[in-house]
């Protein structure tokens, strides 16, 4: 190959090189191509946020009420049993 043909090539390579990078900063420059895409998306509702999260608390306190109705009414059996800590199924006594 001569000389002419290599510089040919290598000035292609830069060409191609320097246009992927211009190309490159332009995009991180610009941003996202679709722009619709960010108007599309919905703002969260901080009114029916707050409705949604007041319905779990309720629930949460009936569960709670109903937890201490038991516990203050009624009777309750506990078994205490020790923790199997040898990785057997080792059952004492039964």
């Amino acid at each position: 190959m001569t000389s002419r043909s290599h510089r040919r090539k290598r000035n292609l390579l830069e060409t191609v090189c320097v246009t992927f990078v211009i190309l490159t900063c332009l995009r991180v420059w610009v941003g996202p191509v679709s722009a619709n895409a960010q108007r599309r998306t919905t703002l969260p509702d901080p009114a029916m946020q707050r409705k949604l999260q007041l319905k779990e608390l309720k629930r949460s306190n009936e569960i709670l009420q109903d937890i201490r109705s038991i516990l203050t009414s009624g009777t309750l059996k506990v078994r205490i049993e020790g923790a199997d800590n040898t990785g057997t199924d080792n059952k004492r006594g039964r």
